[in-house]
């Protein structure tokens, strides 16, 4: 049984202590945030729990069979339906009525046509235009995009309960400020001992940890990462302003509306939880344009404003991603969507938390 302090309780961090427990070793959890989950996490405000910007829930990917696997509940969820997906100026992916036009559409999306409206949007959707990645439009296509009734906060939690059970220790405003050998610093004056460390926080602190413990793979390696910022805005209404659409997408400004409460009717019957997203341009201009989009396909929708969440940044995805291992020597191992996966977003996340946890046995 080794000794592991994974620096990180977002879902990353949170499945690979979860795996590391698993297989025998001690974990010790550490968060610089005063809750769990990361980006994961939520803002309650009048009846309606606000996210950071829109989470929609892969049903084949890691990070939903991870959660249905913790509990003896499976969760409680509903797909986004593409008859309830419409492209802004063409209508709906799958027009009810229509079969010509629905295949028309459908085979455009397969053949990745360039430019193709309906193509344009599902890859947007499904990737917040971070890359294409063949396994999230085919769920898409699969209708297997989905909302739970917990929420997002409450798969969140369902991992964070599993590692309560089990006994490891989850300690946040835990802030480190360097790792050196078998010993982590945090920013109070303590120190961690122990065998192995599984990095699992946000890519920015850890550029800053890892510069210190080796400058020169820390170069090669971090100078081409680079994230993919986008901007917000969570709202709760007590209209239905999307008349029970799932989606707009707005493909040609990088947009997309989703309503909460549509794909899920136990989020709540009345009313709407619209999450919106933007990507592109500059930082001081996305929450006005998003608020623009809003204005011109919501139309009326600040008057029903119950509550909001703005994000003017908010990152989705990197590119040019690191491999796990590559401070293996100092037997620290790296996990989060800015490590290289198969998968994206909350799945990229689960998954690198895994195989770092798998890799304790090649450098214990």
């Amino acid at each position: 049984m080794a000794r592991v302090v994974v620096i990180g309780a977002g879902i990353a961090g949170l499945v690979a202590a979860i795996h590391a427990v698993s297989d025998g070793h001690h974990v010790v959890v550490l968060e610089r945030k005063s809750k769990i989950g990361g980006r994961g996490t939520s803002q309650n405000s009048d009846g309606f729990s606000l996210h950071f910007g829109p989470h929609l829930i892969d049903k084949s990917g890691p990070f939903y069979k991870l959660c249905k696997q913790l509990s003896r509940v499976k969760p409680s969820i509903k797909s986004v339906r593409l008859d309830k997906i419409e492209v802004v100026g063409f209508g709906p992916i799958r027009p009810v009525g229509n079969v010509k036009q629905a295949a028309l559409n459908k085979q455009s999306i397969r053949a990745k046509t360039p430019g193709n409206p309906y193509f344009e949007s599902v890859k947007f959707l499904s990737t917040w235009g971070i890359e294409e990645n063949e396994q999230r439009l085919k769920s898409l296509l699969k209708s297997k995009f989905s909302v739970s009734n917990e929420g997002w906060i409450g798969l969140i939690g369902r991992l964070g309960a599993a590692l309560d059970e089990v006994g490891v220790l989850v300690e946040t405003g835990c802030e480190v400020v360097s790792v050196n050998g078998g010993k982590v610093a945090l920013k109070d004056g303590r120190e961690v001992e122990c065998d192995a460390i599984i990095l699992a926080c946000g890519a920015g602190a850890a550029k800053r940890i890892l510069e210190k413990v080796d400058e020169e793979i820390y170069s090669s390696n971090f100078a081409n990462l680079s994230p993919k910022f986008a901007a917000s805005i969570e709202a709760g209404l007590s209209s239905k302003p999307m008349a029970g659409k799932h989606c707009l997408i707005d493909y040609e400004n990088n947009a997309a509306i989703i309503d909460y409460m549509a794909i899920q009717p136990k989020l709540g019957t009345t009313g709407s939880h619209i999450s919106a997203i933007i990507t592109g341009g500059t930082e001081n201009s996305r929450i006005e344009r998003l608020e623009s989009i809003l204005d011109t396909h919501l139309s009326g929708w600040k008057s029903h404003l119950i509550a909001d969440l703005k994000q003017k940044k908010i990152v989705v995805g990197y590119s040019n991603c690191v491999d796990y291992d590559i401070f293996s020597n100092q037997r620290i191992l790296l996990a989060g969507p800015w490590v290289k996966s198969e998968y994206l977003l909350s799945d990229a996340a689960a998954d690198t938390g895994k195989r770092a946890a798998k890799g304790l046995k090649s450098i214990l």
